[in-house]
């Protein structure tokens, strides 16, 4: 990693979702808003008003010149954000780099870079902000209408239980006090009692075809999931692989046994879970299996998971 200095003449935007953190961005923009001039200089600000409006503005900024842009929300916004960034597996421009603040539910991403929770450290940190060159996955997936769509990631792709507490997030209405770590626990659970273990043909790089009966499949990049569970320890964000893990057959109550060790990323030794590093994964099932990438679930398996290796400039 090397320092960078930011001058005045720096073209800047800051993409906002105001809705992060259940619309706790909103409520604190104007403070966090001052503290960033205070920390990166001064800037374009414009806040997202819908699902998908952060790629698109991203993606206007770059082609008129942007070279930092600076995602505030959540996982699912610095996803969209990253995909402005990219098109046809190049970036849209070379000179562009991202930058992030974390105001979301699980803030995931930024536990690999050791980015403290709290937001006004970590604005702080934007002042000795560094440049590194990072991979991003790519995910060749199925909508609900049977096309095939491309989504990129930074932090981890996931099928099965995953996209299941998505769905389950995003439809219910748990208790007002649950935020964060607790939330997604509280999902999962909920979830993992009604899902079942599914059957799922899989091929690795070149390799040939095999089967397995899963709850959950994951290709990692960063190292966390789902509000802090450290589900791919071993994983680095440079290194041009994917972590591959997924749980084999197993019981309900010997999964929820094994639950609080993916928190503390010991469950790798686990005999149950299969983990391989890979650069191709390709997953499909005659079951309706839903996808996970980056805490959004666009779509389902048939999927094609692959890492770009590099391709990203992160100031951070």
């Amino acid at each position: 990693m090397s320092k960078i200095v930011f001058g005045k003449n720096l073209k800047t935007a800051v993409i906002v979702n105001p809705q992060a953190g259940n619309g706790r961005t909103a409520k604190i923009w104007l403070s966090v808003e001052s503290a960033l001039k205070q920390s990166i200089g001064p800037f374009k600000s414009i806040q997202t008003t819908c699902r998908g409006d952060a790629k698109h503005l991203t993606r206007q900024e770059l082609e008129n010149g942007a070279v930092r842009i600076v995602a505030v929300g959540g996982d699912g916004h610095l996803n969209e954000v990253l995909n402005g960034f990219i098109e046809n597996d190049l970036p849209v421009s070379s000179d562009a780099a991202l930058s992030f603040l974390m105001t979301g539910t699980g803030c995931d991403f930024q536990r690999s870079l050791g980015i403290p929770a709290n937001w006004q450290s970590a604005v702080e940190n934007l002042k000795q902000a560094q440049v590194r060159q990072i991979d991003v996955g790519k995910v060749t997936f199925t909508k609900s209408d049977s096309t095939k769509q491309v989504r990129y990631f930074d932090n981890i792709a996931s099928f099965g239980l995953s996209g299941a507490v998505d769905r389950c997030i995003e439809n219910s209405r748990p208790p007002a006090f649950l935020k964060g770590t607790p939330l997604f626990l509280w999902a999962t659970i909920k979830t993992v009692l009604t899902h079942p273990n599914q059957a799922v043909k899989f091929q690795i790089d070149d390799g040939p075809e095999q089967q397995i009966q899963t709850r959950l499949g994951l290709l990692a990049n960063g190292r966390y999931f789902g509000g802090a569970m450290l589900a791919a320890p071993e994983a680095e964000l440079d290194n041009g692989m994917l972590d591959l893990l997924m749980l084999k057959e197993i019981s309900l109550a010997k999964f929820l046994w094994h639950l609080p060790k993916i928190y503390k990323g010991t469950h790798l030794k686990i005999p149950e879970v299969f983990f391989q590093k890979v650069r191709r994964f390709t997953a499909s099932s005659t079951e309706q299996i839903i996808l996970d990438i980056d805490g959004e679930s666009p779509g389902y398996l048939e999927a094609t998971f692959e890492v770009l290796p590099r391709i990203l400039k992160l100031i951070i």
